[in-house]
């Protein structure tokens, strides 16, 4: 089955240029579904018949693959449309915004431990890399602070030392300690700036006024 992000996130370069886009995943395996009796009986039978699916597919080596596109849009066009274009309950038609691949998905690895792995994952849309920024899409600017709330009744203020939710390149921040923390932060401070750590801030990208309090 294909994929789509509801919201509407911002990609900006190093000039400040933004641009609103939307995320899609095409598989490339053919969308197939079920007719209404067909679901009743495989359902019934096995409830998790397309986790089962997946996970058999992986282990033969069968890996599915999703194909990555964008759509984008230029904030000062935002008007020229005849629907908010960030409005969630609104499609952005393929044919005046179309599709531009720009990556794949290859799923080649099944996990070892279920909680480990699955269970503790973190997925927040407030966690971003430079380059991609929030819009003034209404149910993100609320999913952005709402997501780390829930995660961190459920896992723990650490949930993002986990290894599922770890970053995997080197970082730097003033999260230190708490409960369940498990990273010994070696002469680190917990402030900035500090001559004892002199770690600077990283490079800032230019957010556009119109993207971050919207239109007036």
């Amino acid at each position: 089955m294909d994929g789509f992000g509801v919201n509407t996130y911002t990609l900006i370069n190093k000039a400040g240029k933004a641009l609103y886009v939307k995320f899609h995943w095409k598989t490339t395996s053919g969308e197939k579904s079920l007719l209404d009796d067909e679901a009743i009986r495989v359902g019934g039978s096995n409830h998790s018949h397309a986790t089962q699916d997946l996970y058999d597919s992986i282990a033969a080596g069968n890996y599915p693959e999703w194909k990555l596109y964008i759509q984008t849009l230029d904030p000062e066009n935002e008007d020229r449309l005849d629907f908010d274009p960030l409005d969630v309950t609104k499609t952005w038609p393929e044919d005046v915004l179309p599709l531009q691949p720009v990556g794949r998905m290859v799923l080649n690895k099944n996990i070892d431990n279920f909680f480990a792995e699955n269970e503790q994952l973190a997925f927040c849309p407030a966690i971003i890399v430079p380059g991609v920024y929030y819009s003034d899409d209404k149910l993100l600017q609320t999913r952005v602070f709402s997501y780390a709330d829930t995660q961190r009744h459920r896992l723990g203020p650490n949930y993002l030392q986990l290894p599922a939710n770890a970053p995997k390149c080197a970082h730097h921040n003033n999260h230190h300690d708490g409960f369940m923390n498990f990273m010994h932060r070696d002469e680190e401070v917990n402030y900035f700036p500090s001559r004892y750590d002199p770690v600077r801030h990283a490079e800032k990208v230019p957010v556009p006024p119109r993207i971050l309090g919207g239109e007036a």
